[in-house]
């Protein structure tokens, strides 16, 4: 058995998976699109609830970004026909530098999407029983070769399937993925001022005066005060505009991610789980802040602003004003998502991690594909993949502190 976490390569063969099967659950390959009733009732009871394996979300990502992939999407029930368990994957071909490869993937990875603390649904205790059931699918010569599953929950139902299986003989690898800054909201905006330091009080009241002293600011919340295609699209070109003006692409130029956001917004309006704002400044819009709502949870997916007000900070700004709205409604946590942007942390030093797993079959030829795939990527991220993770980025700080050196006088 192997679980590591960003060790370098190595071959590994192995003999067959060695776990008993449990008496009863029963596994069934399902259509994703076919689950909707199911899929929502479990959501309920499921270890993992956030916006970002909710129905709306991935069966609307499955619907924009499958392209050419297989879906591979397995539910797990009871003799009674009880479903306890929830699996979506899929299955795509790679190009390598050696030949294609066939990757096992998590349902909502990949592409520009970026969700954070993706996840199998599956009802709190029973992932060691699921992940049992699961053991002919693994074990299967089928049609995969090794599995990818990304932007995972540490603690979430696939990581806990993953230690089950390592330790019946298939190879996990485990590295870090994403740091994920996060607020914990307290009874009050004044309550969480008095927690940060005098200056970025100062700075943050500033800006708000003086933006609204200037300016005739309207806030418009999408799906109530502005219909979604339009705020849709006043999105897209604030978010642009924002990304092009520091030399970043953006992704509302492709369209694919540009229909996905626009379906989205209709969906998630409907369960009522959309919290977003476009910032009308002198009557146009100026400046917008697009957010999903779980619960008492809120997910601040994407900020977007007319480079003309930079001055006044739009982003503190709007952050600033959507905390307060939150706390109001009774929302205990403001999650900033993926990313060490400096601004995130004058908000916060709290940080979450994503994971990503990676598991071999335990045969020669799962093996070889994943460093197939590893040796076919970038230079830089070949040298990660050879040198470890660890030792690559305190190498690459170590060429970093130098360069600065020789720039400095």
């Amino acid at each position: 058995m192997t679980v590591s976490l960003g060790d370098p390569p190595q071959v590994v063969v192995r003999s067959r998976i060695r776990a008993p099967r449990p008496e009863g659950l029963r596994i069934e390959p399902v259509a994703l699109p076919c689950l909707e009733r199911e899929w929502r009732d479990l959501e309920r009871r499921a270890r993992t609830r956030n916006v970002f394996v909710s129905w709306p979300f991935l069966s609307t990502w499955w619907e924009h970004f499958r392209r050419d992939r297989k879906g591979r999407v397995w539910t797990v029930r009871e003799p009674g026909g009880r479903l306890v368990a929830i699996v979506p994957l899929y299955e795509e071909r790679v190009a390598t530098r050696f030949g294609p490869v066939r990757v096992l993937r998590n349902v909502g990875y990949r592409d520009v999407v970026n969700p954070d603390f993706l996840d199998a649904l599956c009802e709190p205790g029973r992932e060691e029983a699921v992940a049992r059931a699961l053991v002919p699918v693994l074990e299967s010569s089928g049609s995969w070769d090794f599995a990818e599953f990304s932007e995972l929950d540490p603690e979430g139902s696939l990581a806990r399937m993953a230690a089950v299986w390592a330790r019946d003989g298939v190879v996990v690898r485990s590295e870090p993925r994403s740091t994920c800054p996060y607020i914990a909201l307290p009874e009050s905006f004044d309550a969480f001022l008095s927690g940060r330091n005098p200056h970025f009080r100062q700075q943050l009241r500033r800006y708000r005066r003086k933006i609204e002293k200037d300016f005739d600011v309207v806030w418009k919340r999408l799906g109530h005060d502005i219909d979604i295609p339009a705020g849709i699209e006043a999105m897209a070109r604030l978010h642009q505009a924002r990304m092009e003006s520091t030399a970043r692409g953006g992704n509302f130029r492709k369209s694919d991610y540009f229909a996905f956001q626009r379906a989205l917004a209709h969906r998630l309006h409907e369960t009522g789980q959309l919290f977003s704002w476009i910032v009308f400044i002198d009557g146009a819009p100026a400046a917008t802040h697009y957010g999903f709502l779980t619960g008492r949870c809120y997910y601040g997916y994407q900020m977007g602003f007319d480079p003309r007000y930079h001055k006044y900070s739009p982003g503190h700004y709007m952050t600033g004003r959507v905390m307060e709205m939150l706390i109001d409604r009774g929302v205990r946590e403001m999650n900033l998502l993926r990313g060490t942007d400096a601004w995130k942390f004058r908000w916060t030093d709290r940080t979450r991690r994503t994971i990503t797993l990676r598991l071999l079959r335990p045969d020669w030829q799962s093996s070889l594909a994943y460093v197939r795939t590893q040796l076919s990527q970038s230079p830089a991220l070949v040298a990660r993949f050879l040198l470890g993770r660890e030792t690559f980025d305190e190498l690459r700080g170590a060429l970093a502190r130098w360069r600065g050196r020789l720039a400095s006088p």
